[in-house]
């Protein structure tokens, strides 16, 4: 009989182990696993992965990255799965649903899944997640002058407690923090650049704390992030609900979460393994 259980912190290393034996292609090598199971946001004793062990034997991991994210009812707890895999061994019989149940079954946690594998859409669909969201909108630059703007917003820009929160549990990765003052205000922005496709350079919002400045001044957003060619200012639709946009893109696998305790435009792409790994976000 197989048992699924939480990891211990005491089992961190095994676990770690068995992911970096399980993908020996990723990109980040054994260092990596280790960072991404460090529960970096929820501390060293939280929970880090579900686990599925045939005895003593390991033989199934789902990995987590676990928070409190703040929503106008207070702080709710988050948890972004990462990774997972089964040996193939023990393929067959359900082992990836029930990892995926455990890791979940908290009715106060909202959970996402927001790098699903295409293979793993039915599972996704069955273990009850709903569509977080399946649209992007993207600008270019049209020329006009930029918006006051600093890119060391810490040291610079008076920040609400939140933003300022988020900034500095992300401030030692590779995101670009910018804070830019448009006629109404100041918007605080993460974003994360990468080159997705040959044709241009995507500067991507990872996180915004304002999501009604941007749906209003988006093009002017852009325009002051932008070089002038060879680069898209792109932000989930969700995230600047009732922009009008220079295009609208279908997200090619729609981004998931599940629970009640956060709304869809309260789940944006921080406190995950797409930041914490540097991931290109698709």
């Amino acid at each position: 009989m197989v048992d699924i259980k939480f990891a211990t912190p005491e089992q961190r290393e095994e676990v770690e182990a068995f992911m970096h034996g399980a993908f020996p292609r990723a990109k980040w090598g054994a260092d990596g696993w280790t960072r991404l199971l460090a529960n970096r946001w929820g501390g060293p004793q939280g929970e880090f992965a579900v686990t599925a062990w045939d005895g003593a034997k390991l033989v199934g991991v789902m990995g987590m990255n676990d928070s409190l994210r703040h929503t106008p009812r207070g702080p709710q707890r988050y948890r972004n799965l990462t990774s997972w895999y089964v040996l193939k061994t023990h393929r067959g019989i359900g082992l990836g649903e029930k990892l995926m149940h455990l890791a979940m079954a908290d009715p106060q946690i909202t959970a996402t899944n927001l790098t699903s594998a295409k293979g793993a859409l039915k599972l996704v669909d069955r273990i009850g997640f709903k569509v977080l969201d399946a649209q992007r909108l993207v600008w270019r630059d049209s020329g006009t002058a930029p918006l006051s703007h600093t890119l060391s917003p810490l040291a610079d820009a008076t920040l609400n407690s939140v933003d300022a929160q988020v900034l500095k549990d992300h401030a030692d990765l590779n995101l670009k923090q910018v804070v830019i003052e448009t006629p109404d205000g100041p918007v605080t922005l993460v974003l994360s650049i990468k080159q997705k496709v040959d044709e241009y350079i995507t500067h991507e919002v990872v996180y915004v704390g304002q999501p009604d400045l941007l749906a209003r001044y988006g093009s002017a957003i852009a325009d002051t992030l932008l070089p002038p060619q060879g680069a898209v200012f792109s932000v989930d639709s969700r995230l600047a609900n009732g922009a009008s946009a220079d295009a609208v893109e279908a997200i090619e696998v729609p981004r998931f979460y599940k629970g009640t305790m956060m709304l869809p435009a309260e789940i944006d792409h921080m406190y995950s393994e797409i930041v914490l790994m540097d991931m290109k976000l698709y």
